[in-house]
């Protein structure tokens, strides 16, 4: 018996917004799906053998999901961070428990898939070099005013539900996909605290 196993072959990170006269660069996967066939079931030493090269590409692919999407997720907690500390709103405080939980979450996957965890310990320190200017460029703008700064929560709240649709669209694991929707959740209910404080 034979099932299709879809693997995410890459991820790209594009796009720019430009608010307060700050050039954002907004983030979003694009995998690329591929569907390959792969056995079931083992087979027997007198059949002809998986393809070892589908297993290595489920990997690589799993592993550049995951890494990117804790950064992703760092990212948030990491901006939040700094602006609850300079503007002492609440907002930011109150939502930054809630990142550290979805960090929390997809380190959980990191671990069981074997794969490295790609964080620093340092506030606004990413692996990602799109990620790591995309944080120059959010803190910059969020440190103009208060209003800039939850119009920043609002920007990396949804980028982050169009992100975790785009890699819930792109792969089959079940694991993965109970930990990507909660994480979409999450980021609906911030994005709603965001936008209620500008309205």
């Amino acid at each position: 018996m034979k099932k299709n196993v879809v693997l995410i072959t890459s991820i790209a990170v594009a796009g720019a917004l430009g608010v307060g006269g700050v050039a954002l660069g907004v983030t979003a996967l694009t995998p690329k799906v591929v569907t390959t066939s792969v056995s079931a079931t083992p087979t027997s030493t007198s059949s002809a053998a998986p393809s070892s090269t589908a297993t290595t590409s489920t990997s690589q692919s799993t592993a550049q999901l995951l890494t990117y999407l804790i950064e992703e997720e760092k990212l948030a907690h990491d901006v939040y961070t700094v602006l609850a500390e300079k503007w002492g709103a609440n907002t930011f405080t109150n939502i930054l428990k809630s990142e550290t939980s979805h960090q929390s979450q997809v380190a959980s996957l990191l671990t069981a898939y074997g794969i490295a965890d790609p964080r620093s310990s340092q506030i606004g320190v990413f692996t990602d070099p799109a990620l790591q200017a995309l944080y120059n460029k959010l803190i910059a703008q969020g440190s103009i005013s208060v209003t800039e700064a939850y119009k920043v929560g609002v920007l990396i709240e949804e980028t982050d539900i169009a992100d975790l649709t785009t890699a819930m669209n792109s792969t089959t694991d079940t694991k993965i996909l109970s930990v990507l929707q909660t994480l979409k959740d999450g980021s609906y209910n911030h994005l709603a605290a965001f936008q209620k404080q500008l309205a």
